[in-house]
């Protein structure tokens, strides 16, 4: 009943938003539509606090609960409305190692391999890495809400997915369970809106706070010693990054728009027709998500699993619109091959007997 409480009024409140934002850029003459995100996130920390406040949820492990992360992703979120002189990824790792300082001091994302303080520096550095790519990533339309959608959708189910493995915990279970949800939520009404108004774009104060919450998910993961969940669940965005970075690398002299580089891009600069993609990555992703939580102690079947995703993903990409092959199909062109090879040997027999014929006479 609590879920399904906030999620209607998450869902209202970003819908409120999003209109909002739309009547205000009507009055002032100004475009606001590549600053949708603002909505999102809004309502998504908005959520938050009522739900933090509201349920007497009480994150003991936190001495200020989870307050000091909803302002980091606010921050982050308002400082993405314009570009300033500072270079964002300075921005990104001053948030981040803000935020690791309000991480509990039994807390060792490293297992204990370093001291406390060389654990929250390394932390920080790959926390506003992991949003410096995430950021990137909203450079493509409808890419950050279809990887954010899959990794909420699987967070919500990882206290079930892992009840054999780890002990019933009640931070897990709350955080895993509620704060996922609230994002689903947004991105929804997000999305709905988007139906009616297509110039709308969760942009960069969209992507980059939930970058950060994303990471802040996944350093609750690798306390437990998830890590090779971390890595495979984005596993998707890291292979973007990677081809996108050999792609402008190869092009430096004839440089494009930085969306060319990317490889779901390929097919929308071929088809006119690239309906269906997006939903077919949100399953992969999916995947992706499911395989990194479920086979994170048995690294070789992680392997295995994750890269036959890609291997299928990648081919279906690379095939989009084209014909696909049936069992029907190859039956068919099969059963037409063999009539067309007998009509030919049929019509070869038939000249090669004429031709001895006349030989004879």
């Amino acid at each position: 009943s609590l879920f399904l409480i906030f999620f209607i009024a998450t869902f209202l409140l970003c819908k409120t938003f999003l209109t909002l934002a739309n009547t205000y850029a009507v009055e002032k003459g100004k475009d606001v539509s590549n600053k949708a995100g603002l909505s999102v996130i809004a309502s998504v920390i908005l959520g938050w606090i009522l739900l933090q406040a509201t349920t007497g949820l009480n994150h003991k492990e936190f001495i200020f609960g989870l307050y000091p992360f909803f302002v980091g992703a606010v921050a982050l979120s308002m400082y993405s409305i314009k570009r300033g002189q500072t270079p964002r990824f300075w921005i990104y790792l001053f948030i981040s190692s803000a935020s690791v300082c309000f991480l509990p001091n039994n807390w060792f994302v490293f297992q204990g391999i370093f001291p406390l303080f060389f654990d929250r520096c390394f932390t920080a550095l790959l926390w506003a890495a992991f949003i410096s790519i995430y950021a990137r990533m909203d450079k493509v339309d409808n890419l950050t809400q279809t990887q954010t959608t899959a990794l909420c959708l699987v967070f919500t189910l990882f206290p079930i997915l892992t009840r054999h493995v780890l002990p019933p915990s009640l931070l897990y279970i709350e955080v895993f369970s509620y704060y996922p949800m609230i994002i689903l939520a947004a991105l929804i009404a997000f999305i709905t809106s988007k139906r009616r108004n297509p110039d709308l774009l969760i942009g960069k104060t969209g992507a980059v706070p939930l970058g950060y919450l994303m990471g802040l998910f996944f350093i609750f993961l690798a306390v437990k010693g998830f890590y090779m969940a971390a890595l495979v669940m984005p596993a998707y965005y890291y292979f973007e990054l990677v081809y996108s970075s050999i792609y402008r690398l190869k092009n430096y002299k004839n440089p494009q728009p930085v969306a060319f580089s990317f490889f779901i891009n390929r097919p929308a600069r071929n088809l006119l027709n690239t309906k269906g993609i997006m939903p077919l990555l949100l399953l992969m992703m999916i995947a992706f998500a499911f395989i990194g939580i479920l086979f994170n102690n048995n690294y070789k079947t992680m392997l295995i699993m994750a890269a036959g995703v890609f291997i299928y993903i990648t081919y279906r990409i690379l095939h989009w619109g084209q014909p696909k092959i049936t069992y029907r199909s190859m039956f068919k062109d099969t059963k037409e091959a063999i009539s067309l090879l007998g009509t030919n040997v049929k019509e070869n027999y038939k000249t090669a007997s004429d031709f001895w014929k006349s030989k004879k006479k």
